[in-house]
């Protein structure tokens, strides 16, 4: 009988349902998984503190993925691994689409920093919303002073425009990665770092076989993730080229697929160095 000794979980679409809450019977699974030793593990394109207001929320402690990879927590706070976007690269990107793309909003992160041009924009107000952030307004240049490298920059535009910028940016900037979270948001993140990245990282420092791991998701940017995982588990909200990346598909983040997915996998607490 197969075993599991940590779970990996996409934050907004899979753990949160489309009201941002967490089922009560969710809540409850995770917290018995905890209590045995389980270590759950939020992996999220959000900031540090969007991805600790969920844990908060389901009151679990565990290590945390941040910006898709990019900055990775153990659950003291301490900083596991992290890799940016150098600033030169982040104002040349950002000036490019400010040129070329008028109409998208991009915005940039460092650690618990959220940079933007304005904060009047429906764009942004929708995303302060989803993460019950608020940003600093201020333009990158301004803000570079001392600063060497960034976590991720996030465009948000129709997805006409996201489609157009995604090609323009592969074309023009491969250092980077330009991968899309959905059909309006387009992150740009340190080329090669991902969730499945994140996972292997997490997994060598807490020694666990990545064969062991379970990890659910909903979006293109769990690909990696749920490719890699020993048991990766697509939501029923999915989109199907991420489905096909699974090993299984669950119900929906609206009907407890999380839940549902985990409730019956047999976990076996692993003694963690």
């Amino acid at each position: 009988m197969k075993t599991y000794s940590m779970v990996f979980l996409d934050i907004d679409g899979t753990l949160l349902d489309s009201q941002n809450q967490v089922s009560e019977n969710t809540q409850k699974l995770l917290k018995r998984l905890e209590k045995k030793n389980i270590p759950i593990v939020l992996c999220s394109a959000r900031s540090p503190s969007g991805v600790k207001q969920i844990a908060k929320l389901i009151d679990i402690h565990g290590p945390y993925i941040c910006y898709g990879g990019s900055l990775i927590l153990d659950a003291d706070d301490s900083i596991l691994s992290e890799c940016g976007i150098p600033m030169t690269t982040a104002s040349a990107i950002k000036k490019s689409i400010s040129e070329r793309f008028p109409s998208v909003r991009v915005s940039t992160y460092l650690y618990d920093v959220w940079l933007t041009d304005e904060m009047e924009s429906e764009e942004i107000r929708n995303e302060m919303a989803i993460t019950e952030c608020i940003p600093l307004v201020s333009p990158l240049d301004a803000a570079a002073d001392g600063i060497d490298h960034v976590h991720k920059l996030l465009c948000i535009g129709s997805p006409s425009e996201i489609a157009r910028l995604r090609q323009f940016g592969t074309k023009y900037f491969p250092e980077v990665e330009f991968v899309l979270s959905k059909p309006t948001y387009l992150e740009i993140v340190p080329r090669d770092i991902n969730k499945g990245s994140a996972l292997a990282i997490i997994c060598d420092h807490y020694q666990v076989s990545v064969a062991e791991v379970v990890a659910c998701g909903d979006s293109f940017t769990d690909i990696p993730m749920l490719s890699f995982a020993g048991m990766g588990i697509a939501m029923g909200n999915s989109a199907e080229l991420v489905k096909r990346s699974a090993d299984r598909v669950t119900a929906s983040n609206d009907e407890e697929g999380v839940y549902i997915a985990l409730k019956n996998l047999h976990f076996r607490w692993k003694e963690i160095i």
